[in-house]
């Protein structure tokens, strides 16, 4: 009787941690927690996009993502199988949720869906990113162009260019970048 019970117990804890599909093509907004049990699908997509520049700076394996700050994540199954093909995630500020990493599995519907994302997300009151320059542009994303404005909402040391541009240090090495989207 104890082993039966035993099994059972092993089992209904098995099915209570095991990670739920994910319904199709819908955006599904996760807690950090509940982003910790896809951390092994998130840190593929985040690789995947990534990687024609040599990597996330964030995020470089699954406990990267499990032991992350980042406490707003999104993601989206659009195929037959039952993994997520899009991947978000973000960082709650002062000023909003800052989008710091998006990620996608490198086929041309997940590209489109994720670049469409992300645009919506941009032009939503209290999302903010921080861009490379051509990305920026690419996405027909306007940069915010106020210096004084862009220093408050980052709180950190930038050099400033005149184009609304900047440089500052992320994880160890200077990054131009741009801000854009609608912080609070």
């Amino acid at each position: 009787m104890k082993k039966y019970v035993m099994k059972y117990l092993h089992t209904f804890e098995d099915w209570l941690n095991e990670k739920v599909d994910l319904p199709k093509n819908t955006y599904v907004e996760m807690s950090s927690r509940d982003a910790a049990e896809y951390a092994d699908d998130i840190i593929d997509l985040i690789n995947k996009a990534y990687a024609h520049v040599g990597g996330n700076i964030e995020f470089k394996s699954a406990n990267d993502i499990r032991n992350s700050d980042v406490s707003y994540w999104i993601l989206k199954d659009i195929d037959n199988d039952p993994d997520p093909e899009i991947a978000f995630g973000g960082k709650d500020t002062p000023k909003g949720k800052k989008i710091t990493v998006m990620s996608q599995d490198g086929s041309s519907p997940a590209k489109k869906d994720a670049i469409l994302k992300m645009i919506e997300l941009m032009k939503t009151r209290g999302f903010y990113a921080e861009l490379d320059k051509d990305l920026a542009q690419k996405l027909g994303l306007p940069s915010i162009r106020d210096e004084k404005r862009v220093r408050e909402v980052l709180q950190r040391e930038l050099e400033w260019h005149n184009d609304g541009s900047y440089v500052r240090d992320i994880g160890g090495s200077k990054h131009e970048k741009v801000l854009v989207g609608l912080p609070k």
